[in-house]
């Protein structure tokens, strides 16, 4: 089993994962008694393997596993105008892009407020970016069996089409001179967040519509990528 892409453990990513109907097969351990997931295996009609307390520490390598986990369907990627087609039928219309984002901790995190707060989709660049995989599924909670996500060749391409969509690009870095509050957010937006080591590439910033920064006042001076994500999506939603 390859655990980089297709394995997770953990009761809720495991629940989240039958409830999407991602799951080829459940692993217990000999001692798990939680009824309620029990019931969703055999509801569900779920191959199911019974493996010792050492095997199941050996799966997850050492984490938090909770006497249960689940080999998954590959992650399936959409295309960008999926992504715009599913956005059209919302009143609000949020889109993530995410630039050289290398963390799956922070994909994961990011993954977890696009659904918190409604976003139609996440676009990532083809190169110089973390794919989905299991510590991606992980951290989001089950959010990546329900947040659509556009791998694109070419952000600036993307960027042309969504703008061709009527779409304004918002885009983050600590240099600029407008606060993310200053605007009303009454258009469809593309919010885009770079990482915290190299931000927004140079040429999505020229493409942006809006540059804007979370302003800050403690002596760390950037915000991890998840965090800003989600405190930007919270504003546009509003």
């Amino acid at each position: 089993m390859n655990k980089d892409i297709n394995f997770v453990y953990g009761k809720n990513p495991v629940i989240e994962a039958i409830n999407a109907k991602k799951v080829l097969k459940v692993f217990l351990v000999t001692s798990f008694n939680d009824q309620k997931i029990i019931n969703l295996i055999k509801e569900n009609k779920i191959n199911c393997v019974t493996v010792s307390h050492s095997e199941m520490e050996r799966m997850s390598e050492g984490g938090v596993h909770q006497g249960v986990a689940a080999e998954l369907k590959p992650y399936q990627t959409v295309s960008l105008e999926e992504i715009i087609f599913k956005a059209r039928k919302k009143e609000k219309k949020i889109i993530v892009m995410l630039d050289n984002i290398s963390d799956p901790h922070n994909l994961g995190a990011i993954l977890r407020s696009a659904d918190v707060f409604e976003a139609s989709g996440v676009i990532l660049p083809k190169h110089n970016s973390v794919s989905l995989n299991a510590t991606v599924a992980k951290t989001s909670a089950g959010a990546i069996n329900y947040v659509p996500v556009a791998v694109v060749n070419n952000l600036n391409q993307a960027i042309k089409t969504l703008k061709d969509e009527g779409y304004w690009i918002v885009a983050t870095d600590g240099s600029a001179t407008i606060s993310y509050s200053s605007i009303k957010y009454d258009f469809p937006v593309v919010v885009v967040i770079g990482s915290e080591g190299k931000g927004v590439s140079s040429l999505v910033l020229k493409n942006s519509d809006y540059i804007v920064k979370i302003p800050q006042f403690g002596h760390v001076n950037s915000l991890n990528a998840s965090v800003a994500a989600g405190i930007l999506l919270a504003e546009v939603h509003k």
